[in-house]
């Protein structure tokens, strides 16, 4: 992304907070098309993707004062039309696909992370939330997620007990999943760790 590019969306993002309408029809053209595409892979029915896109710009117009905190809008925007699809999908009666089901679903589709943009804002995220952590949380991390090890094996190489090891894993999780909901507003775990495993 361009950096006029860049201003002109935060522009949009301080003028949607404003109340700005013009700015609302602006994003709707901008992104609308993306939204729907989305949701379509989710519930299979165009009458319902066209519903859904609808009720995602609608939730955002009346959240619009919180999307000055929004780092990364596009990553935003689409989060909440998973979470919309989702949310469909379980009212309609399919309240019983579970975690593992949804995981599958995203690995079996690797097209939802295709977008280079949305690569990035992902990378950038995960990058900036690491960077965020304590040295030893960050080294204590790197260890289990990029390099693999359990907690037992970064124990014994690092000096320090397996209970240390898990506690650090937990505050930095936390600390992943609470950026995730002010970021990219997502309270899926599920789907932060598969973002996780797929840039980290």
């Amino acid at each position: 992304m361009s950096e006029q590019a860049t201003y002109d969306e935060k522009r949009l993002l301080l003028d949607l907070a404003a109340g700005d309408e013009n700015a609302y029809k602006s994003m709707y053209q901008q992104y609308g098309d993306a939204v729907f595409k989305l949701a379509i892979r989710y519930v299979k029915s165009e009458a319902l993707a066209q519903d859904l896109t609808q009720d995602v710009f609608i939730k955002i117009w009346e959240k619009r004062e919180r999307l000055t905190e929004v780092q990364y809008f596009q990553a935003y925007l689409l989060q909440v039309a998973r979470n919309e699809s989702i949310n469909l999908l379980r009212a309609v009666g399919k309240s019983d696909i579970a975690k593992g089901e949804i995981a599958r679903h995203f690995h079996a589709n690797p097209g939802f992370f295709e977008d280079e943009t949305l690569q990035r804002d992902y990378r950038e995220f995960i990058k900036r939330t690491l960077d965020s952590l304590s040295p030893r949380s960050r080294e204590i991390f790197i260890l289990c997620r990029e390099q693999g090890k359990t907690y037992d094996e970064v124990a014994a190489e690092l000096g320090i007990s397996r209970n240390v090891v898990r506690k650090h894993m937990v505050s930095s999780l936390q600390k992943f999943r609470d950026a995730a909901q002010d970021e990219l507003g997502t309270p899926l775990g599920l789907v932060l760790l598969i973002l996780i495993k797929k840039y980290f």
